[in-house]
């Protein structure tokens, strides 16, 4: 055989060897997910930021009571992590937020309360460009988590090299995502899962309701979310928005990381504006919503203030009720002895005792004794009477009472015996009797 056959040969072998090959994923099998190995340099980094210091990268769940005010509460916030306002909260470099609501025209009423009537100085333009608002569709977690890729493709930032992802808020649980159970652990840490592995690692607000044996208590420590433990379980963070009183706070439930505070308070606000509905018809309008603050002081701080205050506001209010009921019954002219005030006043007993004690002893009332002779009976002894600012001041100054306090009124003395009358002398009364002469 000639060199040149030979040769030949050799490369009609080698192209069928090479169309025989095997596929690539046979040769070289696809690395499995738990088979990437990071590195690790000894550097401690601090936490990806959403809200700095207080709220991380992940799905993070936020729960609240019905009526809370979760929606006045959370899309202000959404703005912080937008860039728009914030203060000790602002992050150094804003992101996109897609904020998905089961309530459009309440998004909406929000927005036009913080741009046209609150002082943060947040432009509508501003808000347009960085804020999108969807309206809610409530659909399987996996489905819902395929939109992730389209977020991250139209509103991932790159600033110095680095991917600012867009964050997204799914108000609420339940308007988005379709679950047969929420009771049912399996399918909610599907879910969860579809929200942090399948959402394209963009961080995620998850915003629901607390469980209905929650729903009067403010102890985050006893709070949990409404449905399966998954949720909580799965989640990267959670917070709970909780009312005392009159105020709102936003609380630290669970966390990966050490944060900065441990709760905001939320400050309310309301603005009235004119407008029209759908018809053409002039209305008002009422818009609500609150800002996320560190608090002055802590909210344990807060509660133990707002009982103080309110303690001594009860104090006050017993000593007035007090001293007007004994006010008057003296002006009726039946004064009340402490036992018969004691009765009059439907409060804690042991208060009222101790408060009249205190307004004795400080010369606001005072006892007056009805002298034995004159008693209508042995339990009447004293009574009281209120005195007034000019009479209490003439007391500590020792001037004494006014003389019209001291004297006893009838209702609390014994009615006096009727004298009985002497006879008239037979005589007398014989001669007036006598027939006059003729």
């Amino acid at each position: 055989m000639s060199a040149e056959a030979i040769l030949m040969n050799s490369v009609l072998a080698g192209a069928e060897r090479v169309k025989k090959a095997p596929p690539v994923s046979e040769v070289a099998p696809k690395l499995h997910p738990l088979a990437r190995f990071l590195d690790f340099d000894g550097t401690a980094k601090p936490p990806r930021w959403v809200i700095p210091g207080f709220i991380g990268h992940g799905v993070v769940v936020v729960a609240g009571a019905h009526g809370v005010g979760k929606t006045t509460a959370i899309l202000p916030l959404a703005l912080v992590a937008a860039g728009l306002h914030g203060d000790q909260l602002m992050p150094r470099q804003w992101r996109h937020v897609v904020y998905i609501t089961e309530d459009v025209e309440q998004a909406r009423r929000i927005l036009s309360g913080v741009v046209r009537h609150s002082n943060l100085g947040i432009s509508l333009e501003d808000v347009r460009e960085r804020l999108h608002i969807v309206d809610a569709v409530r659909l399987d977690p996996s489905f819902v988590a395929q939109v992730g890729t389209t977020y991250r493709e139209q509103f991932t930032r790159t600033v110095d090299g680095v991917e600012l992802l867009p964050l997204v808020v799914l108000d609420t649980k339940s308007a988005v995502l379709a679950l047969d159970n929420e009771n049912d652990n399996s399918e909610a840490s599907a879910m969860m899962a579809a929200l942090k592995q399948g959402f394209a690692g963009l961080p995620v607000w998850l915003i629901g309701h607390v469980a209905k044996a929650n729903l009067s208590r403010s102890d985050v420590t006893g709070l949990s979310n409404r449905g399966a433990s998954a949720i909580e379980g799965d989640a990267n963070q959670t917070l709970f928005l909780v009312r005392e009183g009159d105020a709102r706070y936003l609380v630290l439930g669970k966390t990966r990381f050490e944060p900065r505070w441990t709760e905001l308070e939320i400050t309310s606000h309301i603005a009235h504006a004119a407008s029209e509905d759908e018809f053409g018809n002039s209305e008002t309008v009422v818009m609500r919503w609150g800002t996320a603050a560190p608090a002055e002081m802590s909210r344990k701080k807060a509660a133990e203030q707002a009982t103080e205050r309110q303690r001594k506001e009860d104090e006050a209010s017993l000593r007035q009720d007090i001293r007007d009921a004994v006010e008057l019954a003296w002006q009726a002219g039946n004064p009340l002895n402490r036992e018969g005030l004691k009765a009059k006043i439907r409060r804690d007993r042991n208060a009222v005792t101790d408060t009249i004690e205190n307004l004795l002893s400080e010369r606001w009332l005072h006892e007056v004794a009805v002298p034995a002779n004159e008693r209508t009976n042995p339990m009447r002894a004293r009574y009281l009477v209120n005195l007034d600012t000019s009479e209490h001041e003439a007391a500590i100054r020792g001037a004494g009472l006014p003389p019209a306090k001291l004297v006893i009124p009838e209702s609390w003395r014994r009615a006096p015996i009727p004298s009985v009358l002497e006879p008239e002398p037979e005589t007398e009364r014989g001669a007036s009797n006598a027939a006059p002469e003729k």
